[in-house]
């Protein structure tokens, strides 16, 4: 992982600007801007039907080399599947658009834009931004913030795809990593916790993305996301390092959603009976200070304790989904619901959805939230 030293320096000098009005947009630009980019997904689309009908027709295009094949076939095979492959991420949209990786070096430098943009996980690491300065961009923009060992790419963009495929561009849409993902481990996710480091990389983000658009930022956090996307906004003094991140971000904040956020720690269901999950310490995702510690009730980390204490901070729109058979977070730490949001405006309840299944199946609700602030 890089240095985040500089971004930590840089919060106050982008909040500062925060206030700084947006450019002129002229009316016009945007219609070029929207028909080019379905210029550009219409030709993706189609040279990508053509390509497989193609290789359709030719069996040995498109199969993976292996030790059977002559060697001709295998130097034919390889670089299409891997063509193939960059085409489809290309498609996916998986990584800073052009526009905002460069306005990001140009105004904050290389290494804001190298921590933000991830490209040290490949395609997995952010997506958002123009391609063009043309672009419009006509929707509050929407930073979505992953769970625990989790990258942007994963469930994120999944429901980042809903939004695009509902009216929003992904001038609109942003995400990034904040720590490494699983590494091909089904574990890690106990070795992380809440970090200062990961606190600032989010509110980085939801700064730069109010900065970039000129407008006010959603935010739809999951999971670990939920309490870390919290501080972000809050804004203060890091529980670990002694930081000082600043004012809170809650005015350029419209709307926050929380998705079987772990707010108050979580907790383990034994038949009617529940047991809180980190009543220990004793691993990194449980730590007093900056884990998911919840010990003898109502103890909670330094963490939780300090993005508890106040209320209706993260936005000017508060809502709260999660699932009450949630397995990984639970639904009661000491007798609270552990995904509710203090002071929150509404929640959307499941009964029947495990913790990705309240994320994944509410996609619908998001947008709705994000759009109308309404439940449906």
């Amino acid at each position: 992982m890089r240095n985040l030293q500089p971004i930590g320096a840089l919060i106050g000098r982008m909040e500062a600007a925060v206030t700084t009005p947006p450019p002129p947009r002229g009316n016009c630009g945007g219609y070029q801007s929207s028909a080019l980019d379905w210029i550009r997904r219409l030709f993706t689309f189609g040279l990508l039907w053509l390509l497989l009908f193609a290789f359709r027709l030719c069996p040995s295009f498109y199969a993976f080399p292996n030790s059977k094949m002559p060697m001709p076939l295998v130097r034919l095979a390889f670089p299409r599947n891997v063509f193939l492959l960059a085409l489809f991420c290309r498609f996916a949209s998986a990584e800073f658009r052009p526009h905002f990786s460069q306005w990001l070096a140009q105004r904050f430098g290389e290494d804001v834009r190298n921590n933000l943009e991830r490209r040290d996980l490949g395609i997995w690491g952010s997506f958002g931004g123009r391609t063009a300065a043309e672009e419009p961009i006509r929707n509050q923009p929407v930073v979505f913030v992953h769970g625990v060992s989790n990258r942007a790419c994963d469930k994120m963009k999944q429901s980042a795809d809903f939004f695009f495929n509902h009216g929003y561009t992904f001038s609109e849409l942003y995400g990034t990593t904040y720590a490494n993902g699983d590494q091909g481990n089904p574990l890690q996710w106990a070795a992380y916790s809440m970090k200062c480091h990961y606190v600032k990389l989010v509110r980085a983000l939801i700064v730069a993305v109010r900065l970039y658009t000129g407008k006010q930022v959603d935010v739809v956090a999951y999971s670990l996301g939920v309490p870390v996307s919290r501080k972000a906004i809050l804004g203060g003094i890091c529980v670990d390092t002694g930081e000082n991140l600043g004012g809170s971000l809650t005015k350029y904040v419209d709307t926050f959603i929380g998705v079987a956020g772990p707010n108050h720690g979580i907790s383990l269901q034994l038949g009617a009976l529940s047991v809180p999950g980190c009543l220990l310490s004793v691993l990194p995702v449980c730590n007093a200070q900056t884990g998911l510690y919840s010990g003898l009730c109502p103890a909670e980390s330094a963490f939780l304790q300090d993005i508890n204490r106040q209320q209706a901070y993260e936005g000017q729109n508060r809502f709260s989904i999660y699932s009450t058979r949630d397995q990984v977070v639970g639904h009661k730490v000491c007798g609270r619901v552990t995904s509710q949001l203090p002071g929150q405006h509404g929640e959307k309840v499941y009964d029947n959805a495990d913790h990705d299944g309240a994320f994944l199946h509410s996609f619908p609700v998001q947008h709705a939230m994000v759009l109308n602030h309404v439940l449906i």
